[in-house]
C-alpha cells in the first residue's frame, strides 16, 4: 500500500464548491422561497393593518423587510450559478455590451470615465452583459452611489482587455483573496456578494480571465480579458 496525498488548487477547490452549492440550491431554494415569501407577506401585514407605534418594532420590521429581500438575492445568486453552463455565443461588439451595461445601472450620483474602443469578440452577450452590470453595482456600493467609475479598455496581442475602477472602500487582504470564493463570507464580503463569483464563472467560460486588485480605502480594480474575434 502507498499513500498518496492530492492537493486541490483553489481553482480545482472553488469548481468543488461550486457543485455543492449547485446540488444544495437545485433542493433547498424551492422550500427557501416559499418561507422567504411567508416572512415576507407577515412584515408587510402588520407594517399595514396595524398602527405600529415606537421606532423599534417600526425598525425591526423594515430590518425583516431587508433581511428578507437579501436572503432572496442570495437565493437567486445560487440559482444562477447553477444555471451558468451553456452560453448561446455570437459574434458582438464588447462597446456595445458595457454601454447597455452603464445604462442598465445610471444612477444619480455616478458618472462614468469612458476610455473604449470597438472590439468584436465571440460571446454570449447577456452573460457577458451580466458580468459588467454585476461589477459596476459592485463599484457603485463601495462608493457610496457617489463619485466616478472608470471603465477602459485596449487591445494587445488578440486580447482586448477592460478595466473597471472605482475609488471606493476597497478590500482588505482576505477579502480580496477570497473574493471569488463562492463561499467566502465577512461582513465586507456580504456587501461583494456572489456577483464576482459568478461574473468570474462566466469569464472563465468565455475562455477569458478576470482579476482584482485593490487596496482598503482606496479603490478596486477589475481587468476582464477576452480574445477578439478574428475578421
Amino acid at each position: 500500500m502507498t499513500e498518496k496525498t492530492y492537493t486541490l488548487t483553489k481553482k480545482e477547490l472553488n469548481a468543488e464548491k461550486n457543485k455543492a452549492i449547485a446540488r444544495f440550491a437545485s433542493v433547498a431554494s424551492h422550500d427557501l422561497k416559499n418561507v422567504l415569501g411567508g416572512l415576507s407577506n407577515i412584515a408587510y401585514y402588520f407594517s399595514k393593518a396595524f398602527k405600529v407605534e415606537g421606532e423599534t418594532p417600526n425598525a425591526m420590521l423594515k430590518l425583516l423587510s431587508s433581511e428578507v429581500a437579501n436572503l432572496n438575492t442570495r437565493i437567486t445568486d445560487l440559482l444562477d450559478m447553477t444555471r451558468v453552463k451553456q452560453l448561446s455565443k455570437v459574434p458582438c461588439d464588447l462597446q456595445d455590451i458595457i454601454n447597455e451595461a452603464i445604462t442598465d445601472t445610471k444612477v444619480d450620483g455616478i458618472t462614468f470615465e469612458l476610455q473604449l474602443l470597438s472590439a468584436k469578440i465571440y460571446a454570449d452577450p447577456l452573460r457577458m452583459k451580466q458580468v459588467f452590470v454585476s461589477i459596476i453595482k459592485n463599484s457603485k456600493d463601495a462608493m457610496q452611489n457617489k463619485g466616478t467609475i472608470s471603465l477602459k479598455m485596449n487591445i494587445e496581442n488578440n486580447i482586448v482587455n477592460t478595466e473597471i475602477i472605482d475609488y471606493g472602500i476597497g478590500m482588505d487582504g482576505e477579502t480580496l483573496e477570497n473574493c471569488l470564493d463562492p463561499m467566502f463570507s465577512t461582513k465586507l464580503a456580504k456587501a461583494v456578494g456572489m456577483g464576482l463569483t459568478i461574473a468570474n464563472q462566466i469569464v472563465e467560460m468565455h475562455t477569458g480571465t478576470l482579476s482584482i486588485t485593490s487596496e482598503k480605502d482606496k479603490g478596486t480594480k477589475v481587468l476582464i480579458s477576452l480574445s477578439i474575434l478574428n475578421s
